[in-house]
This record gives structure tokens, sequence and C-alpha cells, in this order.
């Protein structure tokens, strides 16, 4: 919130207060509507409205109103033309807040009139969500058979707050999203479960029934072994997706369960520092503490920020990537596993490398590359990273190379194999380089390593920029 839009009341601030722990409740997006819906036409106290989602360029969605819809409407009820609104297409477009003080005298299109008439409505007040760049939807409150002016402060504060609940939204768009991943992950697990299973059967009775043959079966009994091994490891590869899948709803859970507090810390943050202001309080000890808030606010805002990053459930590979990114918001994921022996070299390449990938996949592979230095590293040591572009190849090279314990000349032609691991009983199964080496390779990358014993080992990834 800015000074501006402060609540001027004890009745806003409860107000505000209650439909905000409401919404920190739950995670359904029907009922964080809801509760904005019915939240918002309290504070400003006003009859009715309306919250439209902007469900892709053209098509709205109604997601509540106030008073609540009857339950049980019908879907294609619910959707509307973004041209046949040209109002809420102009509040989208130029994301700001829009009054029509009188419909009477407004030139409207005939979808609008409807409502209009239909809900008896005169003056009107157009809120945009707005998301960082982006814009969820539209809050429209509206007055009915007679007309109202909105004051200044009313919009701005209506604005503010909508702009504030545009995380709740988003958050809750993203739980149904990564839900509905999960249930239909759940599903194709077990449906591969149910035929590897049976595979599985059906080739060990080929097996059996080929065993006393001649040489020919004695072949194709070691092809079906081969066969087994490749059906176990495109089972561990589907369980690491649901796991990730899992991974993704508890993240989404946890930042909407830490942005809304945090929301009300900065606003508390802000009140006080104008409170400050207004007094002309020059205590410097104040200030410091003021600024503890801010930073400790920004430092978990960064955090969350991080790990949305690395839980995002996109399976192409055209997203816009910066290496540089994606490395730093490893290096915060692993933060804890950083002791104060372990120094961390950046030697980025001065401008950013933008390429096209799976913005979640190669987090997880540079996560497993950088976490197998970590452990490489028992005391103190140095992990060094670096980013450049060859430009004669137009290829990005990313060099992470560590002061370890490295890993013998027998064994490093073996570390991207299923299940080959170096590491203690209990800290690792295997599958970490092998599934990094296929998302490289799945990104027409190449993963290379060299290591000495006890003196450290050198990762180097190519991949083609952009």
């Amino acid at each position: 919130m800015t000074h501006a839009t402060i609540p001027q009341s004890n009745r806003e601030l409860n107000v505000l207060i209650n439909f905000s722990q409401k919404i920190i409740r739950t995670l359904d997006l029907q009922q964080v509507l809801q509760v904005i819906s019915d939240g918002m036409s309290e504070l400003l106290e006003i009859e009715t409205a309306a919250i439209y989602l902007l469900e892709n360029d053209k098509e709205l969605l109604l997601g509540a109103t106030t008073p609540p819809l009857p339950p049980g409407m019908p879907n294609e009820l619910l959707r509307a033309s973004l041209e046949d609104h040209p109002n809420i297409k102009t509040v989208i477009k130029g994301r700001k807040s829009k009054v029509i003080a009188d419909t009477s005298n407004a030139k409207l299109t005939k979808a609008e009139k409807n409502i209009v008439e239909i809900r008896r409505l005169r003056s009107l007040l157009f809120l945009p969500f707005v998301q960082e760049e982006d814009v969820l939807g539209v809050l429209i409150l509206g007055t009915c058979n007679k007309s109202r002016k909105y004051t200044k402060h009313e919009v701005s504060l209506g604005q503010t707050i909508a702009n504030q609940f545009s995380v709740a939204i988003l958050n809750s768009k993203l739980h149904d999203d990564l839900k509905k991943h999960k249930e239909n992950l759940e599903m194709l697990v077990q449906e591969k479960t149910n035929d590897l299973n049976a595979a599985i059967e059906e080739l060990k009775a080929t097996n059996d029934e080929l065993f006393y043959k001649n040489e020919i079966i004695n072949n194709q009994n070691i092809e079906l072994k081969a066969t087994l091994q490749h059906l176990k490891e495109t089972q561990s590869h589907l369980l690491q997706s649901e796991k990730m899948a899992s991974l993704g709803i508890l993240t989404a859970g946890v930042a909407h369960e830490i942005n809304n507090p945090l929301n009300f810390i900065m606003g508390a943050y802000i009140g006080l520092e104008k409170q400050f202001s207004n007094y002309n309080i020059d205590d410097q000890n104040v200030f410091v503490l003021l600024n503890s808030i801010k930073t400790g606010v920004e430092r978990i805002s960064t955090i969350v920020s991080s790990l949305n990053h690395f839980s995002q459930s996109n399976t192409c590979n055209n997203e816009q990537c910066h290496i540089n990114s994606i490395l730093d918001n490893c290096l915060i994921i692993l933060s804890n596993q950083i002791s104060e022996g372990v120094i961390i070299h950046r030697e980025y390449a001065e401008n950013p490398i933008p390429i096209k990938g799976n913005m979640a996949n190669l987090h997880h592979a540079f996560l497993n590359i950088l976490s197998n230095s970590l452990q490489a590293i028992e005391q103190k040591g140095i992990i060094t990273i670096k980013t450049l572009i060859n430009s004669t190849k137009n290829r990005l090279i990313i060099e992470i190379s560590d002061t370890g314990k490295g890993i013998s000349k027998e064994n490093i032609g073996k570390v991207t194999e299923p299940f080959f691991t170096t590491k203690d009983p209990g800290k690792g199964i295997g599958l970490g380089l092998s599934i990094t080496y296929k998302i490289i390779k799945d990104h027409q990358g190449i993963l290379e390593f060299d290591s000495v014993i006890d003196k450290g080992t050198s990762v180097r990834v190519e991949l083609p920029a952009n």
C-alpha cells in the first residue's frame, strides 16, 4: 500500500483484516474470488460486485458475484467475449481503474446493456487485478437504481487492495493447475505401472519358456534383461516426475501462506514509516529497525520466488531461460547446505545469455550438479561457476568446478549411469546425474566431466545459444 491508500477509518481496517484472514485460510480459487467480491463490496459499501478472470486474449470467465451466483450454473453461461465488453477491455489494456458515473448516459454495447438492465446498475467502478506484468482479471463494483460518486480515496484504496490480492488469485490458480496435473500424473503413473507389471510378468513367463533352448534363445534372454532394466529406469523417472509435481503443489501452498502475511508486514512497515514521518520522528535507531523489517521481507520473497521457478510444471522446451538467474536461484535453494568453509566464486558472462529451454528442468539439472559439488567438499573448499558464450559455434558454456575429493578414473565414465553412486548408503541412489544427463541431452546439449582424486571435479555443460 502507498501512503494515500492506507485505510482511513477503523471500519475500513476491520473489514480489510476480516476478509484478508478468510483468504489466508483457503487455496480454493472459487472461495478466494467470492471472499474478495464480498469483502470489497462491504469495504466500499456497494450493493453488487462481479469478478471476471481473463481466460485468454479473447475470453472472460465470470468467477464470482455479490450477491453470489446460484449454484450449478452451466459453464457456457459464465463465459463472455472480451470484444463484447469494451469497458473491461480498456481497463485490462490500460492496467488502471475506470469509473462510469451513470450508465444511463454511457455508451454501452448490447452485452453490457443486458447486464446493466438485469442487475439495475447505475454507477460502476472497474478495478483490474494487476500482478507484476500481467492482468489476471477485473473486479466490477456497482450501485443499483441510483448513481453514486466514488471518491479518490475509494478508487485508490480499491485498486491497491485489488493488486495485493491478485497474489492470492494467482496462487489459487496455480494450486488448481498443479492439483489437476498431479491427478493426471497419478493416473498416468498407475497406468504405466500396471502396464509395466503386466509386461514384467509376460517377460518372466517368456524367459521361463525359453530357458532350456538353444544359443539363439539365450541371446533373446539377454535382450529381455535389457528391456527389464529399461522398464525399471522408466518407472523411476515417472516416480521422479510425480515427486516434482508434488513439490510444485507444496511450493504453491508455501508461497500462498508466506506471501499474504508478507503483504501485511509490508503494509504495516509503510504505515509505521508514514506515522514516524507525520510526527517528525528522527530517531535513527527506529529507521534502522524499519529497514531491517523491509530487508527481511525482501529476502523471504526472493527465496519463495526461487522455489516457484524450480517447481514450474511446463513440459515444453520453448521458454526464454537466463542461465545466470537459474544458477543464482539454485544457490538460493541450496543456501542451507553451503557451510561457512565453502566459498562460491561467480564468474558470469557480462551480458545475460538467453536460451530456449525448459526452466524447471534446467533448474533441476544444475541443482543436481551444484549439490554434488557441495557434497564433495567435506569441510573447506571453493566452488567456481563460469558462464561464457562461444560466438563461433553459437554455444553457451557453463563450467562448475569444485575442490572436493574428486572421482576416480574408473568411475568418471559411470557417473551418468542410472543407479550408479559413490556416496555412502542413505545419501543418494544414483539417479541425480542420470536425470541431469537426460535433461541436457533433451536440450541438444553436451555434459562432460573431468576429475582428479583429492583435487576436485569440473563439470562442463554446452547448450545451444539463442
